[in-house]
């Protein structure tokens, strides 16, 4: 090779490693791992605070080993040579506490040039499909049973759960009888539009306007009023048993606690109901408070103020003490595990009610309809209550989820039903309050952090999941609709006396 090639070669080679150290030097100075380290002691900080399932986690019960899931994020962060590896590092220790509530939020993207908020929707001569449709009604849940009964031998529908909200069928199984199938997709008013139009023209009807929230809280009456006809149309069948599927059912709202009261005429006693004691645990207690004082309905009478009054002056006391009582320090959690005990100051729990309100239970009659449904949220379920008679079992899988493990468990701890299928996703008590979520101020990683914990009759957390009495899943090579034939095997089994 000529000398002055050698040269330039040379250069070239000597150009090409002095950008590329340029270059890693360059990447090195943009990884700042110190500010990394401060948004994951942040995070751990605001769990600290508002986290209200941090005490169950803390505890040998929950299967979370919390002091270890943070040794591990700690020793994650410092291996960490860009921000791709240190935002893995803080989400594993998120996604370690296997809490579906507890979870990352999408990023904010603002728009470049935002378009002009278009004028408010004008309902006042909407027709109920427009209308309904306009404010969010629609069936976005899984409409089919989670285990394909309908493609079995024996199963005849009596609901699509197109016309008519949910899918429900008979099995007929033979000399062991016939099994009535009703299928819950959702425990979210919204996702029944076929409910929301009646209601829609009914309201109408009556006051000549249409008022959102109350078209909401119609909705899910005639919600519950139409399962309540559906049960006692699969007794009139002739079902010697109820199988209610709410596998990969997300959950919804307080209504998974009213509507186990369909199933039996018991007393059914709700979850107690704890807050962290946090700004959020705060926030619920003046919720109650301005609802019990001035947030009544224009038709509450004065014998209906008179009959609230004690529960708000216990309100207003609670939310008095909670301002009042000392910081608690939780720092704890990341070295050692306690024995769940929620009413322990190290706990940071305040007990503030029931899932169900402010009362666990309450006989119809007893107070006004507007006492009824301000103390007590499933007295909207009044009149539906008792419609099935007889065994049930709740199907139940991984996706289910928050008020349908609500559901499940009233159900479950008050003897109203077994549980089969596999466990439930986990996710038990969510948000009593508005979402404020954290933002880390370094990654701009969101989470949502849950304020609120049901408690069990055994005195565990909802979050850890529900599981079933007749555990069936799939064996290796065996199809769905294999497991759905031997999910009515093993319940009509399950229903054979024993000698």
């Amino acid at each position: 090779m000529p000398q002055n090639s050698a040269v330039r070669l040379a250069r070239i080679l000597l150009l090409a490693a002095l950008s590329c150290s340029s270059s890693i030097a360059g990447a090195a100075a943009a990884f700042d791992r110190s500010a990394w380290r401060q948004d994951y002691r942040l995070l751990k900080r605001e769990l600290e605070k508002r986290y209200s399932h941090l005490a169950w986690m803390a505890s040998p019960g929950s299967g979370v080993d919390l002091p270890r899931l943070d040794r591990r994020a700690r020793a994650a962060l410092a291996r960490a040579r860009d921000d791709a590896e240190a935002r893995q590092a803080i989400l594993d220790f998120q996604s370690g506490f296997h809490d579906g509530h507890f979870s990352p939020l999408k990023p904010v993207i603002e728009p470049s040039s935002p378009g002009a908020e278009p004028p408010a929707r004008d309902l006042s001569h909407d027709s109920a499909l427009d209308g309904c449709a306009a404010l969010g009604y629609v069936n976005s849940g899984a409409i089919a049973f989670s285990s394909p009964f309908e493609s079995l031998p024996g199963v005849t529908l009596t609901a699509d759960g197109l016309a008519r909200p949910m899918r429900s069928g008979i099995a007929d199984l033979g000399p062991a009888g016939k099994l009535a199938l009703l299928r819950i997709p959702s425990f979210n008013p919204l996702n029944y539009p076929q409910l929301c139009q009646p209601a829609w023209d009914a309201m109408r009807a009556r006051d000549g306007r249409i008022d959102a929230g109350k078209l909401f809280t119609d909705t899910m009456r005639a919600w519950y009023r139409e399962t309540a006809e559906r049960l006692r149309e699969l007794r009139a069948a002739g079902a010697r048993a109820l199988i209610v599927d709410v596998g990969d059912n997300p959950g919804g709202n307080d209504s998974g606690d009213a509507m186990s009261r369909l199933l039996g005429n018991g007393p059914v006693r709700s979850a107690p109901l704890w807050l962290a004691r946090s700004a959020q645990g705060e926030a619920y207690l003046q919720e109650w408070v301005e609802t019990l004082s001035t947030g009544l309905p224009p038709e509450a009478t004065a014998a209906d103020k008179a009959a609230l009054q004690p529960f708000l002056d216990a309100f207003r006391a609670q939310a008095a003490r909670l301002r009042q009582a000392p910081p608690v320090d939780m720092s704890w959690v990341w070295r050692e595990q306690r024995v769940f005990d929620p009413g322990a100051a190290h706990s940071r729990l305040v007990q503030v009610g029931y899932a169900s309100g402010a009362v666990d239970h309450l006989e119809p009659g007893r107070y006004s309809r507007i006492v009824s449904e301000t103390l007590f949220w499933p007295a909207q379920s009044f009149g539906s209550q008792g419609a099935w008679q007889g065994p049930v079992y709740l199907l139940t899988n991984g996706r289910t989820y928050s008020a349908a493990e609500m559901f499940t468990a009233v159900s479950r701890d008050n003897r109203l039903a077994k549980t089969a299928g596999q466990g439930t996703g986990g996710d038990g008590c969510g948000f009593m309050g508005k979402i404020q979520p954290l933002i880390l101020p370094h990654s701009g990683l969101r989470f949502r952090i849950p304020d609120c914990v049901r408690l069990r009759a055994d005195g565990s957390d909802e979050v850890a999941g529900i599981s079933p009495d007749l555990p069936l899943s799939a064996a290796p090579g065996e199809s769905m609709r294999a497991l759905a034939r031997r999910t009515l095997t093993a319940i009509a089994a399950d229903l054979a006396p024993r000698d």
